[in-house]
């Protein structure tokens, strides 16, 4: 379980630095909810759709994506649920991820910078 887990979350990190938009599709649930809460209380909110497009159009994209900072953390987990820490390049992501029969996908993201 652990390890479908983990390749969900490396899907989401390292489509975004490989510019891998189906890889970072896989990842998601059609009802992502990405959000970030600024220091002036704004919440950006991005969705699947605009994930993928962007990973697509290579905003995250990284000079040497095989060497590109990606610490994930499992920090819970049940047979449906699981709770992951991620740490990128430039974000810190909490990340819910839900099983989807065989497979695990991401349904919500709450982010900061680093």
């Amino acid at each position: 379980m652990e390890e479908t887990i983990l390749q969900a979350a490396l899907d989401y990190v390292e489509g975004w630095y490989h510019a891998d938009a189906e890889r970072m599709g896989r990842a998601l649930h059609p009802k992502l909810a990405k959000r970030r809460v600024t220091p002036e209380g704004e919440v950006w909110e991005v969705n699947k759709e605009w994930m993928v497009e962007a990973t697509g159009d290579g905003r995250g994209r990284i000079e040497n994506p095989q060497k590109g900072r990606k610490v994930v953390t499992i920090l819970d987990t049940t047979e449906t649920m699981a709770c992951v820490k991620i740490v990128s390049e430039k974000f810190v992501d909490y990340v819910h991820l839900a099983r989807d029969g065989d497979r695990w996908v991401i349904v919500n993201v709450l982010w900061d910078y680093v």
